[in-house]
């Protein structure tokens, strides 16, 4: 029947996802830049930069590493030295080790240069989170609400729409729900903050369990789900649609008054 379920093709699907999210991509970067320049994130960076370069002065890192980078044996930078083993540091000169570690050991209880770092890491990850929030906010929900019937720019393009499962148009507050706390928190933010988890050090087998996790249950969710949905639109009860054939009502009422009409038109061609 007419208004049944018209699912959009998951080709149609791929392309709109594919060109918003490169409007996302750049979406997030000019976000980015913006956050960061009212923050002030680049002079933190700089003060720090300027530290650990007096530091590294101080023992004058840069003449030993050019003292020694001809030399294939002792050509080592001050980088590399501080993820060597022991073993392989005690090979060094005593120039470099005393030199290196010295370093290290001003830098690690340098509390200026720590509150520093600190303050870098929390900005980056305010700025990242918020740069990715209101590009959601824009893109995800400004935009569909502008269009109506859920539509992004992608989807716009590629006729497809967004509806209730029910066939129902989708409200501000179910749009909501399943840009910010489906697409957002869970298939975007969840994976993020376990990346840079990995990034900073963190013991591999919690933060990849979870993001293969996320990717499993949106493997299986697209697989298993009458719908092919994916876990924003699950926990949103809501269903892409191919916007050309697909009958969207704008209220359950006007769903039963339409099902009510057809099964008269239905009952008056029977005979009896």
């Amino acid at each position: 029947m007419i208004y049944d379920i018209q699912k959009a093709s998951l080709t149609k699907r791929l392309s709109a996802f594919l060109f918003d999210f490169v409007l996302m991509t750049m979406l997030v970067t000019g976000f980015m830049l913006m956050l960061s320049t009212i923050l002030g994130y680049d002079n933190y960076s700089h003060e720090l930069q300027d530290r650990l370069t007096a530091i590294h002065d101080k023992y004058q890192i840069a003449q030993i590493e050019e003292k020694y980078k001809d030399s294939e044996e002792y050509n080592v930078s001050f980088e590399e030295y501080q993820y060597m083993l022991e073993e392989e540091r005690a090979k060094l000169p005593d120039e470099i080790t005393t030199a290196f570690n010295a370093c290290i050991n001003e830098m690690d209880n340098d509390s200026e240069a720590i509150q520093l770092y600190a303050t870098i890491m929390n900005l980056s990850l305010v700025i990242l989170s918020f740069s990715i929030l209101l590009s959601y906010l824009v893109l995800e929900f400004a935009v569909p609400m502008f269009f109506k019937n859920g539509q992004t720019l992608g989807k716009k393009i590629f006729s497809i729409a967004l509806m209730r499962s029910d066939c129902v148009r989708i409200s501000p507050t179910v749009l909501f729900i399943r840009t910010i706390l489906g697409k957002y928190t869970i298939s975007t933010m969840v994976p993020v903050f376990m990346i840079l988890a990995l990034f900073f050090g963190a013991n591999p087998i919690m933060p990849l369990t979870v993001i293969l996790l996320v990717l499993l249950l949106q493997v299986v969710l697209l697989i298993t789900s009458k719908t092919n949905s994916l876990i924003h639109d699950s926990l949103a009860s809501t269903v892409a649609v191919d916007f050309q054939s697909q009958m969207i009502f704008d209220s359950p009422k006007a769903l039963n008054e339409y099902k009510l009409r057809l099964h008269r038109e239905e009952a008056e061609k029977t005979e009896y």
